[in-house]
């Protein structure tokens, strides 16, 4: 296994020169490389429900029924567009509310046991919040010409 990763990084090393060299040197792979996936999902949100519009709206002054209305229309679109790229997948069945048993061995970035923790598993207890994991990701890998760090352009219209 070793032996196998050893000679990839080694044809890596050989095909791009400059990023070993940057990689080496402690520096963070170039903008090219870089992994936007999380721009990407915000992208997609804003695009199918103005997500970010939503969240950096001032909503001071805005009634109550006025936010729930926009908030079920933004909830609608972007669950759609989640649903699609990431779907999600709850980390344990049962209802929240559940009596349930955490064996020895389990997952600690599944499973956050929390409350009067005393001893070794296995563990019983309530289950306070399912937890989510993404069971299927399937982000495009670009989106259009835009530049990487740009989540929705500006919009000019011309007179």
């Amino acid at each position: 296994m070793r032996l196998g990763v050893a000679i990839k990084a080694f044809i890596k090393a050989w095909k791009n020169p400059q990023e070993t060299e940057r990689f080496l040197q402690g520096q963070k792979p170039s903008a090219e490389h870089a992994d936007h996936s999380h721009l990407r999902l915000l992208t997609l949100l804003q695009h199918s429900g103005r997500l970010v519009d939503f969240f950096k709206e001032d909503l001071v002054g805005i009634s109550d029924a006025q936010i729930g209305a926009a908030a079920r229309k933004i909830h609608e679109d972007c669950k759609k567009t989640l649903e699609e790229c990431v779907t999600i997948r709850p980390v344990m069945e049962e209802p929240e509310g559940a009596t349930v048993k955490i064996s020895v061995g389990y997952d600690p970035a599944s499973v956050k046991i929390v409350g009067k923790v005393k001893g070794e598993p296995p563990y019983t207890g309530s289950l306070i919040h399912r937890g989510w994991k993404a069971h299927k990701q399937s982000l495009p890998k670009g989106i259009g010409e835009q530049t990487t760090s740009v989540i929705s352009p500006a919009e000019v219209e011309v007179h």
